[in-house]
């Protein structure tokens, strides 16, 4: 097995830390000359060198991509680096395609379009480049394939991000599974000065994070447009909750997907998401047990309009689970009434708290940075980016997002708690609709 040299204080910090993975799946997430094919080549060049004697995959979204990018940048680095003698060689026998490097262990190359190519094949590690160009099946069939024992056994991949099956695989935050965002600003020093700009004139701010940024985002449908999560964005603050200040609570409740929203009014008008549970099949029991543990003092509670349902598992009440919650002055637990239920009606309410960057809308409602930048699984401003409109049978857009059992909990927890602000605070005066109607919109859970 040869050795190759690299010099890793020429690489990107995003190509660093994906030669430092050693997480049984990772992907390089990466905007439009990140550098991420120059990641894949020394990654398929790191892993031939870890794991001697054990064959390898390298696959790419078809055929001609695999050897006009992938092989390209390869044999590129290959020939800087080798002597003539030490190329490694090629052989194609009628579809069977692989490389060695003069010890004959195969390191097969396929076009991730044709599963049956590979669908037979056992290796120990595996490299794919654009992901988001294969089906979910592609994919599937090719983790089957690292079956081999070896020294550093992974699938490592390389992609522009998408929002369809990667980012459910990748920006969840899955065990065993390494995302490394690739901003194309790292790369910049090897690309033309103007290369970055014309991007930026080309693209809308959302396709900008996608195949500038490498960021997961909602480039159609998406629910909250003007919403960033980035960081420089206006909606992430660096907040600090104080016990003094008014605290509210979003619950969505749920044995399989419960969410917790706990929001901060910082000043009139203006409010913080600062803190969030996210529980995965608990019993509302648990939930109100991590709640108590925060220790924050409560001073209202907005809920599921049907969460005075009882809960099976363990035949109680919702209701009289968040009674238990000790809350500032006897503060009501709260519930929507009437039209005030809508999903469509909360969405437009909680859309007019985030306002516009612009400034068309002021901003009133933030989100805490250290909250943010901790989510992982799942997380309210995750699912608030992820949230998107299905396409109607006569390809216009419905009204209400669509309902994913995963994204929509945490949605549907701030949407509750966006109605209550507006009906309980002084915005209820600026909307027409909420100050001819006499009824209050909502009830105290008795």
């Amino acid at each position: 097995m040869i050795e190759i040299a690299c010099d890793r204080a020429l690489c990107t910090r995003a190509q660093r830390a994906f030669l430092a993975s050693t997480a049984p799946n990772v992907l390089i997430a990466g905007g439009f000359g990140s550098g991420k094919t120059t990641a894949v080549a020394l990654k398929i060049l790191q892993l031939a060198a870890e794991n001697p004697g054990v064959p390898g995959l390298v696959l790419s979204q078809t055929w001609g991509s695999l050897w006009s990018t992938t092989m390209r940048r390869l044999f590129t680095i290959l020939r800087a680096t080798l002597a003539r003698d030490q190329i490694p060689r090629i052989i194609d026998r009628g579809g069977e395609c692989y490389f060695h490097f003069g010890d004959d262990v195969p390191i097969y190359l396929r076009s991730a379009k044709h599963t049956e190519t590979y669908d037979g094949l056992d290796v120990g590690w595996l490299v794919g480049d654009e992901i988001r160009h294969w089906n979910h099946e592609s994919y599937n069939v090719a983790l089957g394939r690292r079956r081999l024992r070896c020294a550093l056994p992974q699938s490592c991949f390389a992609s522009t991000p998408a929002m369809h099956w990667m980012a459910e695989e990748y920006n969840r935050g899955k065990p065993g599974r390494d995302l490394i965002r690739a901003p194309t600003s790292q790369n910049a020093a090897n690309l033309d000065p103007n290369f970055i700009p014309n991007l930026r004139l080309s693209y809308s701010r959302r396709m900008q994070q996608a195949v500038i940024d490498g960021v997961f985002t909602v480039l159609e449908g998406s629910v909250f447009e003007e919403l960033d999560g980035g960081t420089d964005s206006p909606w992430v603050v660096d907040y600090k909750p104080l016990p003094s200040r008014r605290t509210f609570l979003g619950v969505d409740p749920g044995f399989r997907h419960s969410a917790v929203v706990f929001v901060q009014e910082e000043a009139p008008l203006r409010w913080v998401v600062f803190d969030q549970i996210m529980m995965d099949g608990a019993p509302d029991a648990a939930v109100v047990r991590a709640i108590m543990a925060k220790r924050v003092p409560i001073d209202a509670i907005w809920c599921d309009p049907a969460a005075d349902a009882t809960q099976s598992a363990i035949q109680l009440d919702t209701i009289d689970m968040l009674e238990q919650i000790p809350r500032r002055h006897h503060g009501p637990i709260c519930y929507l009434a009437g039209h005030y239920r809508s999903v469509s009606y909360g969405i437009d309410k909680l859309r007019t708290l985030l306002g516009t960057r612009d400034g068309a809308q002021p901003i009133r409602l933030r989100f805490a940075r250290a909250m943010v930048e901790q989510e992982q699984q799942r997380g309210i401003m995750r699912d608030l980016l992820a949230s998107v409109y299905p396409d109607g049978a006569t390809g216009a857009r419905q009204d209400q997002p669509v309902k994913d059992g995963m994204t929509d909990h945490s949605r549907d927890a701030l949407r509750y708690l966006a109605v209550g602000l507006c009906l309980t605070s002084d915005l209820r005066a600026l909307d027409r609709e909420m100050a001819e109607d006499r009824e209050p919109g909502y009830r105290v859970a008795a």
